[in-house]
């Protein structure tokens, strides 16, 4: 689980950052059909951004890099109380104000 801090997740959440939630895609059940956004990341990978039809809520994620994982957006997770992330991503392109958790291990860019 961790908060990113990139452009694309602060511009797609109109939030500081973005918290995600990394998973196997065989734990995730969808039901219905997300429309698709799909971008190059500043790595190069083609990412997508799954989102509700109705609403337009972001939904989960998936990026070419890391085929077996999907990224979960943190809001659509009922038991916030599980929501606990470990890792703060793109801390160079993060905003400045943005309050930081210091026992959290922080990034540049993407470990790994």
């Amino acid at each position: 689980m961790a908060n990113c801090h990139c452009k694309d997740c602060r511009a797609a959440t109109g939030a500081a950052y973005g918290t995600l939630i990394f998973l196997d895609p065989s734990e995730l059940t969808v039901k219905g059909a997300p429309k698709v956004f799909k971008h190059k990341a500043d790595s190069g990978a083609d990412m997508e951004k799954h989102f509700c039809p109705n609403c337009g809520s972001q939904l989960f994620g998936r990026n070419s890099n890391r085929p077996t994982m999907m990224s979960l957006r943190a809001g659509m997770v009922d038991q916030t109380d599980l929501v606990k992330p470990a890792v703060n991503v793109y801390m160079e392109s993060r905003i400045a104000s943005t309050p930081i958790d210091p026992a959290l291990k922080a990034f540049d860019k993407m470990p790994g």
